[in-house]
């Protein structure tokens, strides 16, 4: 018998062909599809990193916050050289309420991998949002410089500059965030704000 893409019984893929109904009718039957899936490979293979971290990043956009940390927990003590997976616990950690531990993943994720972005740019957000600017400008302006094309990067680069007295700087790097998105709120108002309070 041969099953598969290969199969002349065209039964052989009627599975992957029956969806779900979501309790929410709006819902993507493909979604619960995937999640289903995602669950019956962790309880078959309680050590797949790729069962566990994939069926955190599920949980996690649909907002699940405690599953998607225990999931992300898992895949993590499975691969703790993996740096996508400690900076994807640290964004479990941030809307979780726990900076802390949010801080300490980026820091993982960074000493496993110096340029990954998303670990600078996520462990710059968390330092500013702990008043912890110096060390926020830091890995923005790493930020910055791995993507240099990152409006959002150079945005909070400026912001971070401005809050540690570094003027003249922080306005370059709001002007070029500008130049990348002419559309850029942040961006604009703390301009704005900078240079009203320099007349």
């Amino acid at each position: 018998m041969v099953a598969g893409n290969r199969s002349s019984d065209e039964m052989a893929h009627l599975w992957l062909q029956v969806l779900p109904r979501g309790k929410d009718s709006g819902s993507d039957p493909r979604r619960a599809l995937q999640e289903a899936l995602a669950r019956h490979n962790v309880d078959k293979n309680p050590a797949d990193f790729e069962a566990h971290y994939n069926l955190a990043a599920m949980l996690q956009a649909r907002g699940e916050t405690a599953d998607t940390i225990q999931h992300y927990e898992r895949a993590h003590e499975l691969r703790p050289d993996n740096a996508t997976a400690s900076n994807s616990l640290g964004t479990a950690y941030v809307t979780a309420g726990n900076p802390d531990g949010a801080i300490q993943c980026f820091k993982d994720a960074l000493r496993i991998r110096p340029d990954h972005f998303d670990a600078h740019y996520n462990l710059g957000t968390v330092l500013a949002s702990k008043e912890r600017f110096e060390e926020a400008a830091e890995h923005f302006r790493a930020a910055a410089g791995l993507h240099p094309d990152d409006a959002d990067a150079e945005a909070n680069l400026g912001s971070a500059l401005a809050m540690t007295g570094h003027v003249a700087e922080a306005k370059s790097h709001l002007e070029r965030a500008l130049q990348i998105q002419p559309d850029h709120s942040l961006a604009r108002e703390n301009l704005e704000q900078l240079t009203g309070a320099q007349k």
